[in-house]
This record gives structure tokens, C-alpha cells and sequence, in this order.
């Protein structure tokens, strides 16, 4: 039985930010290793803080995923699965954001992610798309350069039903991580308790994906 390799692609939420801190969780509480638990493979942490699609971060170099995912996907061939968690940054990096920016970002990210693999008789991986955890509201929030708004908030309620859509349009796997409440102390990341839910949550739909049901159980 070969071990199954599975990319996680996402911003600080995929890192394992401590909410309200600059702080990491622990290994045993950020979703990847979880996920790793839990479905015994080989999975790939990259997770970089102020990641976006395919956004620049203002004042943040290396922060925009399309230059980034194309170097990862070569690095750690061959892929069974990648999973792409992002659209949380996007909302604070576009000018008036909408959840379709996110979309549009996805986009190209599956885009490449789908296509031929640079080293000859590599596989094309899956792909799942994650709906994050969604940012909200709270006073006083510790990270002046991203401050939810009401529009944020507003768009980022949109995302669950459009990234499901967009996922089934491109023949990609699809998890709603949004029913997940971020932290109270600054409104974007998550509580080391929920960051393994989120990963628990992740691991139950791989395993009842069609999509990887297509070659081999993961188990």
C-alpha cells in the first residue's frame, strides 16, 4: 500500500496562529497534523501568514499564493491531494472586496494545480477547497492591518455558497469549515481546540470523497 501525500495550501490558519498573539500552536492542535493522524499519510504544512489567493499583501512580500503554488507543487511531487484554504486575506487586501475576488483567485490556483505535471509521469493531483472559518467583528482587535469590517464580514457570508458552487464546477472536492467560530480575541483565527475540530472535519471529507475514491483508498 503506497502512503498517500496530501498538500495543505492556506494562509494562518493553515500555520496555527495562537489567536491574538504572533504565537503558533503546538503541532498536535493545527488541522494538517490532524489531518495527518487521522488518515495516516504524508501531509505537507504550508501554511504562511497574510496569504492570499493570488492577491499582493500591502507592505507583505511572498504573500500571493498563484507565485507561490506552482514552485510547491513541484517541490513536493507527487501529490494525491491539495488542499487549498484560502480567501480570508483576500478580503483584506483587494480594494472594496467581494466574495467573487476569492473565487477569482481560486480559480487560478486549481488551474494550476490541475495542470500537466513538470516532471514527466508525475499524477495530477485532487483538489478539495476549504470554505475557512469566517473572520466577524470584535472590538479592539490586535492586528491593525487587518480589521474586520462590516463589509468583510458581509462578503466573507457569502463565500460558503459560491466556493461549494465553484467547487463542483471544477470537479473538486469540497469541505465548509465556516459552521467553525473564529476566536473571540481578534475575530480571524482559531482556538486551539477548533483548529482540531477543523482538522477532524477535513480527514472525515477526504475519506468520503469521490474524488480520491477514483485510483485508491486512502486506507
Amino acid at each position: 500500500m503506497s502512503v498517500r501525500r496530501i498538500l495543505c495550501f492556506g494562509d494562518s490558519l493553515t500555520w496555527g496562529v495562537v489567536p491574538g498573539t504572533r504565537n503558533r500552536h503546538a503541532a498536535d492542535w493545527r488541522w494538517p497534523i490532524v489531518l495527518r493522524d487521522q488518515l495516516s499519510a504524508e501531509v505537507l504544512e504550508a501554511g504562511l501568514n497574510g496569504r492570499t489567493t493570488a492577491y499582493d499583501f500591502p507592505g507583505r512580500p511572498y504573500r500571493n499564493g498563484v507565485e507561490t503554488l506552482p514552485m510547491l507543487l513541484e517541490q513536493h511531487a507527487p501529490l494525491d491531494l491539495v488542499i487549498i484554504m484560502l480567501g480570508t486575506n483576500d478580503l483584506f487586501s483587494v480594494p472594496n472586496p467581494t466574495a467573487e475576488h476569492v473565487v477569482f483567485g481560486l480559480q487560478q490556483l486549481t488551474r494550476m494545480a490541475h495542470a500537466p505535471a513538470a516532471e514527466p509521469g508525475m499524477p495530477v493531483p485532487n483538489i478539495m477547497i476549504v470554505t475557512p472559518p469566517l473572520p466577524r467583528i470584535v472590538p479592539n482587535s490586535p492586528y491593525p492591518f487587518a480589521k474586520v469590517t462590516l463589509q468583510i464580514e458581509a462578503q466573507a457570508k457569502r463565500l460558503p455558497s459560491l466556493l461549494q458552487a465553484f467547487a463542483h464546477e471544477h470537479d473538486c472536492a469540497y469541505f465548509d469549515g465556516s459552521h467553525l467560530m473564529t476566536d473571540g480575541s481578534d475575530g480571524i483565527h482559531l482556538a486551539q481546540d477548533v483548529s482540531r475540530k477543523l482538522g477532524l472535519g477535513i480527514a472525515d471529507a477526504v475519506l468520503n470523497s469521490l474524488a480520491l475514491r477514483a485510483e485508491a483508498s486512502i486506507l
